[in-house]
């Protein structure tokens, strides 16, 4: 009996999950940013300064989350007690079991292809609708 292939990941370059993860990915979170920022006078004419802080700081998390990618930092934890935060953090947790390398800690280059895109996008509604 076959064992279970390995996950899609970024380790191999040139193969599409690495160029997702190097390219796609933080073209993506570029054009979140840019779009948030071209609409900051709207968030204040309907929010006032509550919406120019949240545009603000849903911007800075974001440029935050394309470091971590880029830097090929570990995969953190959510913090904001959502739905689904514990799901995530369980499967984060799962993830981390599964590692050996790389201090035994979930990296962006490193993790299934499939779970760092889903969470890059996890991390994009959190920072979007942060409270």
């Amino acid at each position: 009996m076959a064992g279970t292939p390995a996950s899609l990941s970024g380790q191999d370059e040139g193969s599409f999950a690495y160029l997702t993860i190097k390219d796609r990915i933080p073209q993506i979170l570029t054009k979140a940013i840019d779009t948030l920022h071209r609409h900051k006078s709207e968030f204040f004419e309907k929010h006032g300064e509550k919406g120019t802080e949240a545009e603000k700081k849903a911007i800075s998390l974001l440029s935050k989350l394309r470091n971590e990618l880029q830097t090929d930092k570990p995969i953190i934890p959510f913090v904001e007690k959502f739905v689904d935060t514990d799901i995530w953090n369980q499967y984060l947790e799962y993830q981390q079991s599964l590692l050996n390398e790389n201090d035994g800690k979930p990296r962006w280059f490193y993790s299934p292809w499939l779970f760092v895109e889903c969470y890059m996008y996890r991390r994009i509604h959190e920072a979007i609708i942060q409270r």
